[in-house]
């Protein structure tokens, strides 16, 4: 089973910038990049680091002067799968957040996976 929403994405600069980095780094679109993202490992950096939100807000901190990436189509619809969407559900009840900030989550670990600074 799976489940369907759309996220917007207008005004999270930082999510477009990792979704864009992750999507030239692999070759993938934006709905891959997030739903690669939301996966048990980065589940797990989330709930045992604890930081993953300070990571999130201090994205780009080591490169100032980069402009960040933007997509193309800030709002468009993912899919995931039973696994992924209780991973989601429940960084969004641990971490008493909403659903596009906790997918943050998910992408920052994917950055810190792929060798980015976080």
């Amino acid at each position: 089973m799976y489940m369907r929403m759309t996220i917007d994405l207008t005004e999270e600069e930082a999510m477009q910038d990792m979704i864009t980095l992750i999507m030239r780094r692999k070759n993938i679109t934006a709905v891959e990049a997030v739903s690669l993202s939301i996966n048990q490992q980065n589940y797990k950096n989330i709930v045992q680091t604890g930081w993953a939100s300070i990571a999130v807000s201090m994205w780009g901190h080591d490169d100032y002067d980069r402009e960040w990436f933007e997509l193309d189509e800030n709002v468009f619809e993912i899919e995931l799968d039973d696994t992924q969407s209780k991973y989601l559900a429940d960084i969004c009840k641990k971490e008493k957040t909403d659903t596009v900030t906790a997918i943050s989550y998910f992408l920052i670990f994917t950055m810190d996976e792929l060798g980015y600074h976080i």
